[in-house]
């Protein structure tokens, strides 16, 4: 009888110690950590060549604003920087079209009214329009200001405001905006 337990002991740790060996934890999913990003880059160009660019740095105090005229179209470029290590600067934008289909940038505009539309080489082949690239034109002449939007894992990327969009803003900047006639 003694031996039956001692035996039956053994047996009950043997099996404790396969199962739990055997049943491992499934690896949790890589986390994509979002990239720090310390600066937006408008490049804007008119139909005519003219040319301006807007440096908004995130952690400062800028003066910087968007010039632009009424009835005239441009054709703007954003870029998304770290700028942490001046030595290596890292171009996030990359990262973004790569991942389009979990990103969306979005313009709002307060005070003035401007119509943004994707441009016709906007983002790599096959993906749709991320608006890294787009072509603005302003309905007539005013101030306000420019809202620009990083949006993490929009809901509806054909949303006409940020609320209808859904996500997360990987970045929200106001950048003052003059349009004259």
């Amino acid at each position: 009888m003694k031996n039956f337990q001692i035996l039956f002991k053994i047996k009950l740790v043997v099996v404790a110690i396969a199962l739990i060996f055997s049943c491992s934890k499934d690896d949790p999913d890589a986390v994509n950590q979002q990239e720090f990003i310390s600066n937006v880059v408008l490049k804007i160009q008119s139909s005519d060549g003219s040319k301006q660019t807007v440096d908004w740095d995130l952690s400062e105090q800028n003066s910087q604003a968007i010039n632009l005229k009424a009835n005239s179209d441009y054709t703007v470029e954003i870029s998304f920087l770290n700028t942490s290590d001046p030595s290596a600067i890292e171009n996030i934008t990359l990262e973004v079209i790569e991942e389009a289909e979990e990103h969306q940038v979005f313009y709002g505009f307060a005070g003035v009214s401007v119509n943004v539309s994707s441009a016709s080489d906007d983002t790599k082949d096959g993906s749709r329009g991320v608006l890294i690239k787009s072509v603005w034109n302003a309905d007539s002449a005013g101030s306000g200001i420019a809202r620009v939007y990083l949006i993490h894992q929009p809901t509806d990327f054909n949303a006409t405001t940020r609320e209808e969009m859904g996500g997360f803003n990987d970045v929200a900047v106001d950048i003052p905006i003059t349009i004259t006639d």
